[in-house]
């Protein structure tokens, strides 16, 4: 008896073990995805609850309306080469780079060996349109000679459009070259012959050696930027994407009102008429299955409440620190926020907020900003009072974009030079930052941008 009692203990002991461990891990899936479900976009947010609603017959999804076609949410759905029509009519059709040169090749009278090849450099082809294989390594995989393949590869490049299945960029700009009209007369041997140089604007030691002016190079400079450095691009199909706003900001009377976009935004409905039918049953089974699906739905349902409760709220403070910003427009108003600051103001924890305004969208009457926008790094910037206030870092690109645009390109600004012109708009900034903010915006160094026109 007491052996029979001590198994039963044990039994009861490791029944409860386990009911506890099952109630921690289905405690730590529900906190995972409950964090999972904050951090997703509503595009995202929407595909989860579509999954969790095919596994669960107690949810209903209903998904938020699309923003209308002539607000600014949509992105462009291809990239377009400019200023050639032969181009631009292809990427308006819904045609591959691969299918738009095998329509070239069915046109060629080849012998079936060099259709073969050429047909198999196609497929080769990257994004871009180039041939990254090495014809050696071709040659081997089709049990041809070398030369047979680069005979193929001359084929394929002289197709449409010009430069693809160049090898490499250089390859790239001399193929669009050869076939341009427009090209001044030094450009091809000046590229084959000194492309690094060029391209690091060693310009001198060129015109000494090529014995043509600076003036002359700054043409060929010219006239590179028409061409594309890319060309399969302008093939590459895109999925159109909307950007969904997830808070509405509107100004009345000059006060700002923030709210949930809840018409963009999707929602879930309890199946009633499911459950009553399930529950009629009075089956153990089904009854087990219909509690385990309510809780799940009861979960979802309030992950969902909190999500909006800290996006309302997050976005609350954020408009209270950047009201300035919203009322004016002006980039120069935003003001240096970090997430620590959101986290301690609404109470939640700093990881909280960053997965609250990751991917994120605000709609106002301006345009739709992401939230991540509004969380910058400070500069010191000098009042006339000699108080010392900070400037958001989005201000002084804004700065350093303008003055380069104004600058006498043949004298271009040095980062110290930038430095010193912001110094006397009272923003005080260093030569490290300026370098940093050009290379963010893409912009070349002095030595890059100066240009040699006559």
């Amino acid at each position: 008896m007491m052996e029979e009692s001590s198994m039963r203990l044990e039994s009861g002991f490791a029944q409860k073990q386990q009911q506890s461990q099952s109630l921690k891990l289905n405690m730590t899936q529900q906190l995972t995805q409950s964090i999972a479900m904050l951090q997703f976009a509503t595009p995202e947010l929407t595909s989860f609850l579509e999954e969790k609603a095919l596994e669960n017959p107690l949810i209903e999804v209903v998904p938020g309306t699309e923003p209308a076609a002539d607000i600014p949410y949509k992105t462009s759905s291809r990239n377009r080469a400019d200023n050639n029509d032969w181009l631009e009519q292809i990427a308006d059709n819904t045609q591959s780079l691969g299918d738009v040169l095998k329509e070239q090749l069915q046109m060629l009278k080849l012998p079936q060996s060099q259709r073969i090849i050429v047909l198999f450099l196609i497929e080769s082809l990257d994004e871009a349109g180039y041939l990254t294989q090495d014809t050696d390594l071709i040659a081997a995989q089709l049990l041809m000679s070398e030369e047979a393949i680069l005979a193929g590869l001359e084929i394929l490049q002289n197709m449409e459009p010009a430069g693809i299945g160049a090898r490499n960029m250089q390859e790239c700009i001399l193929l669009q070259i050869e076939r341009s009209a427009k090209a001044p007369y030094i450009a091809y041997d000046l590229i084959q012959d000194y492309f690094m140089e060029f391209a690091d604007k060693k310009w001198k030691k060129i015109t000494a050696e090529m014995d043509v002016s600076l003036t002359e190079i700054q043409e060929v400079a010219d006239f590179i930027q028409t061409l594309s450095p890319r060309p399969g691009m302008a093939f590459t199909q895109e999925t159109v994407q909307y950007i969904v706003p997830e808070l509405i900001l509107e100004e009345k009377a000059g006060t700002l009102h923030l709210s949930l976009a809840k018409q963009f935004l999707p929602q879930i409905r309890f199946q009633e008429s499911y459950y009553q039918t399930m529950e009629a049953t009075k089956e153990k089974e089904v009854l087990r299955f219909l509690k385990e699906k309510t809780g799940e739905y009861d979960w979802i349902r309030k992950s969902l409440e909190q999500r909006e409760s800290t996006l309302q709220l997050v976005g609350e403070a954020i408009v209270k620190h950047q009201q300035e910003f919203f009322l004016h427009q002006e980039a120069s108003r935003l003001k240096p926020l970090t997430l620590r600051e959101i986290s301690e103001e609404i109470g939640v924890h700093e990881s909280t907020v960053s997965r609250a305004v990751n991917g994120k969208y605000m709609e106002t009457s301006q345009g739709v900003y992401e939230l991540k926008r509004f969380f910058s790094a400070g500069l010191q910037q000098s009042s006339g009072q000699g108080d010392a206030e900070e400037v958001a870092s989005s201000a002084i690109k804004q700065q350093l974009q303008k003055l380069i645009e104004e600058e006498d390109k043949s004298k271009p600004l040095s980062d110290q030079k930038i430095v010193d012109l912001l110094a006397e708009e009272a923003i005080q900034v260093s030569r490290r930052a300026i370098a940093k903010y050009r290379l963010e915006l893409n912009i070349p160094s002095s030595s890059k941008r100066k240009r040699f026109d006559a």
